[in-house]
């Protein structure tokens, strides 16, 4: 039966993993090895021996064998990411500290942010008794009688290992202490499985961890030994003689396969069943011997529950340690499962000769290892490893140990593999493993440009992280991968970066230039503002990319352009979003436009053309901002930038909206033509030099600054003024625009506008506060239920400055975010003396100006990643919705790991105890 026509609802994927294993400080390091056949094992020289303190006397004992499975830095933590003080830290167990970190990874790696998650994580743990607790901190006088030996206990309590892990994380999911030797960390996963299974966990975080301190760099030989004289593991070898001792930990995290493929998780393998059992007494020599009937038996559950047989199963990851005993008794139970008809050759493999016996982590490494295996579609070659033992050359070519790394890759049938683990006491588990689903080839094209955003608790730390990311771009197969991995997986911290690139080429280019890595350190939570433009600023193609690429974009621009054409008999937005001209081209080109033209809201082409596109790229870009959770706390619009403003608030319905703006435009394009110029003054200080403007025919069209207007009227006027204000030394410019917007000249249609409002608008209070054009101040219901309104909006000078002013008093931590192309209205605020002392004083813009050679996919995406930048919530789900993009794997927080250890009193040292205060 394949995959895909049997029942995989029962199936757990696991989507993460995570570990510290001797030499292998992370899961990429621990692959490496394996592939290369390297062993993780410590041996040190006698000079190294004597300068980690080993006594001179146990170094020249023909006995003591250098060789031993440490781990480097467990005397080291990053408490403050976690929540602990450095007091807490240092009585804290390392294997609590430890664990702590490699869940984190282990999360990261699932990309999975439990803050964001939606669902219970829950967590099931093990880890060995604490030998800090008994040989440090109970020998360490003042730790005693500082923190009291109860509390020693608690801290050191390996039983609260998974409660240590939920608490500092914040999971409410199960959190389940898991206890059975060195079958801990598979009787841990096996508990999770069935969690998800019974729906009280959504996410499980398994595994175990065992760390020995003192770590000691070696071992006493004895005759009769487990251990190794040699400090050698050859498992399943003829020359087996023992083992290693080593430490370790491994995490990995499990989802219901069926959530792990709608989220679009990478699935390494996928569990298929599991057994947990106990040999009983009856097969067994003793209460620490193995037996082979317990074993045989959990292999044969585990596989009837997972509904495959033995000629199914391609490779075992077995317990084996080295023992000559030990390892016989297991291959024995292999012998008696897969000794059956249809079974021609099942590989077999083990980490310990690679490890050493690490204890309640042993059964994790096993399973990361075959996931490994099976993801990558290799098998790692045994170490140290000539001719197999006698038991299992009896088998013939039936087992298998794997001798070299070997190509395993997908076939007819799904592979599939069994985990083994052997507890001391008779506590056994087998996990049955299957290759994941193969992925589907199809994927809805990636966006041309990539965000991707990264951030830590520290500076130190998000720069580290830039440096790894950078290390680590070039094998990127997909960029889009990356970010949503790094968008919707990872915490989001107050010390940001952020970066937009379009391949991995580039993503390395751009990792590793300051210039292209933009940073923000202490980061809070803002809100943001919309400013939406007016006319001016419009070119052909400005838009095309978001209208090819964005589909909440492409949908608002073909709602507008439907509208419209109802209205004006044609489609005044194509040109705005159809393909960009080379060169510039465009209207800009076409008809010498200053960008100054926006100013006064007025454009350079037929207004009845312009006005409406303008509005719909305007309100497309609000709808797409607001689809990726950029949720406006206030919008300004510039002139006809109000009528987007108002549909997007909610104050009008876009029918109404578009309605309203073509209505106005053919009313507009009816009068005679206009002019309009900018002049670099107050409206009091052109007063007092030229006079009353009545005089010229003209007015105030614009007061965009305390020494910024545009001056509007009959082009005879506007020229007089000009020419009049050069003579004076003033440098006023002409604007190029078909009429004279915001003034008198627009008076004659102004009842006609009215009686039109009247009958076809039906205004309601905003949904979202937005500032009148007419006032520079918030609407008001009076103003937004007065017909007249809108003709008044339309005769009456943009009152900019004013709302510069209002914004900086009332709206001091917004990120304000211009819709529209260019930067016009941003050029305002910061030329506005309340801007530059302002906190608020982020100003982003979306669509690049014409002279700007971006792309407006580009731009956007910047345009996000500035506001993310900022502290402004950004929906990652939503943003990805869609796109097809998966999980990755990405390095994992760089921790800022410092000393947190308390070393037990040297006898006769006379170290003084602190003194308490007696309670009065």
């Amino acid at each position: 039966m394949t995959t895909r026509e049997r029942d995989t609802s029962h199936d757990i994927a696991i989507v993460g993993m995570a570990g510290n294993f001797p030499g292998a400080p992370d899961i990429g390091t621990f692959w490496a090895d394996l592939c290369a056949g390297r062993d993780g094992i410590t041996r040190m020289s006698p000079a190294e021996l004597l300068a980690a303190g080993v006594p001179q006397e146990l170094v020249d004992d023909p006995a003591f064998v250098a060789a031993s499975g440490l781990l480097s830095d467990v005397d080291r933590f990053d408490a403050e990411l976690f929540g602990l003080s450095a007091r807490d830290a240092a009585v804290a167990d390392p294997q609590h500290r430890l664990f702590l970190e490699c869940s984190w990874h282990a999360l990261e790696d699932a990309g999975i942010d439990p803050g964001r998650f939606d669902g219970l994580v829950g967590v099931f743990a093990g880890g060995a008794p604490s030998t800090y607790l008994l040989s440090n901190l109970l020998q360490n006088d003042e730790a005693v009688l500082t923190h009291g030996p109860d509390h020693l206990v608690l801290q050191n309590e390996k039983d609260l290992l998974p409660s240590r892990v939920s608490y500092a994380l914040d999971l409410t999911g199960p959190s389940v202490s898991v206890q059975s030797c060195s079958s801990t960390a598979l009787a841990a996963v096996a508990a999770g499985c069935g969690s998800l299974l019974a729906g009280e966990s959504d996410v499980v975080v398994a595994g175990a961890v065992s760390v020995i301190v003192p770590q000691h760099p070696g071992y006493l030989y004895h005759e009769g030994g487990e251990f190794s004289p040699d400090g050698v593991s050859r498992v399943l070898a003829a020359d087996a003689n023992g083992k290693i001792p080593g430490d370790g930990l491994g995490v990995v995290v499990l989802r219901r396969l069926e959530d792990a493929q709608a989220d679009g998780d990478r699935i390494y393998a996928v569990i298929r069943g599991w057994a947990t059992l106990h040999e009983g007494r009856h097969g067994r020599q003793g209460f620490g011997v193995p037996g082979v009937p317990g074993q045989t038996a959990v292999m044969a559950e585990a596989m009837a529950v997972a509904g495959v047989d033995p000629a199914e199963i391609d490779h075992v990851e077995v317990t084996a340690m080295g023992t000559p005993f030990g390892d016989a008794v297991e291959v024995m139970a292999l012998q008696e499962v897969f000794g059956v008809d249809g079974v021609e050759r099942v590989t077999l493999g083990s980490t310990d000769g690679n490890l050493g016996h690490i204890n309640q982590a042993g059964g994790i490494a096993r399973l990361i290892k075959a996931a490994l295996a099976l993801h990558h579609e290799k098998l790692p070659p045994a170490v140290h490893f000539t001719e197999p033992n006698s038991r299992l050359s009896s088998a013939g070519d039936r087992l298998q140990v794997v001798t070299e790394l070997t190509d395993w890759p997908r076939g007819e049938r799904p592979r599939l593999a069994g985990v083994n683990a052997h507890g001391y006491g008779g506590a056994d588990v087998h996990v049955i493993i299957e290759e994941a689903p193969a992925e589907d080839a199809e994927r809805p094209p990636a966006r041309p440009h990539q965000l991707l955003v990264w951030s830590a608790l520290t500076a130190e730390a998000a720069d580290a992280a830039t440096t790894r990311l950078a290390e680590d771009a070039a094998r990127w197969t997909n960029p889009a991968d990356a970010a949503y991995t790094l968008q919707c997986g990872r915490k989001a911290f107050g010390d940001r970066r952020m970066t937009v690139v379009s391949s991995s080429a580039d993503a390395v280019q751009a990792l590793t230039s300051p210039a292209r890595v933009l940073a923000e350190t202490g980061v809070g939570t803002r809100r943001a503002g919309f400013l939406l433009a007016g006319v001016g600023e419009q070119y052909d193609g400005m838009a095309g990319g978001l209208y090819a690429s964005e589909p909440v974009f492409r949908a608002a621009i073909d709602e507008c352009a439907a509208l419209f054409r109802e209205h004006l008999g044609f489609d005044p937005v194509a040109r705005l979003v159809g393909a960009r001209t080379a060169g510039g081209g465009g209207l800009a080109a076409l008809l010498g436009r200053a960008p100054e033209a926006d100013a006064a809201g007025g454009g350079p082409a037929d207004t009845v053309v312009v006005q409406p596109g303008v509005f719909a790229v305007d309100y497309a870009l609000g709808r797409l901002m607001t689809a990726w959770g950029v949720e406006p706390s206030v919008l300004a619009g510039y002139s006809v930038g109000e009528f987007a403003t108002a549909a997007l608030a909610g104050a009008l319905t876009l029918q109404e909206a578009t309605a309203l703006v073509a209505t106005r435009a053919k009313l507009i394009s009816r009068l005679p033509a206009g002019s309009m110029a900018a002049v670099p003054l107050s409206e009091s200080e052109l007063t007092a030099l030229v006079g009353d403007l009545g005089v010229f025919g003209l007015d105030v069209a614009a007061v965009n600054g305390p020494r910024m207007i545009v001056v509007s009227g009959a082009p005879e006027g506007v020229v007089q003024l000009t020419e009049k204000l050069a003579a004076e030394g003033v440098p006023a410019r002409s604007l190029r625009t078909t009429h004279a917007f915001h003034s008198r000249s627009l008076r004659p249609v102004a009842a006609e506008l009215t009686a039109w409002a009247r009958l076809n608008l039906s205004p309601r209070a905003p949904e979202t506060p937005y500032l009148s054009n007419v006032t520079g101040l918030p609407i008001t219901e009076k103003q937004l239920k007065d017909p007249g309104y809108w003709a008044e909006h339309m005769c009456r000078p943009v009152q900019f400055a004013t709302m510069i002013a209002h914004l900086a008093a009332e709206r001091p931590d917004t990120a304000f975010v211009e819709l529209g192309a260019g930067q016009s209205m941003g050029a305002m605020f910061r030329g506005h003396p309340d801007f530059p002392q302002k906190s608020w004083s982020l100003l982003v813009s979306t669509l690049p100006g014409e002279a700007d050679p971006r792309q407006d996919t580009e731009s956007v995406t910047d345009a996000l990643g500035r506001l993310w930048l900022s502290g402004v919530d950004v929906d990652w789900s939503a943003y990805q919705s869609g796109r097809g993009a998966r999980k990755t794997t990405l390095p994992g927080y760089a921790f800022q790991r410092e000393r947190h250890w308390i070393e037990p009193t040297a006898p006769g040292s006379g170290t003084e105890v602190p003194r308490g205060t007696r309670a009065r």
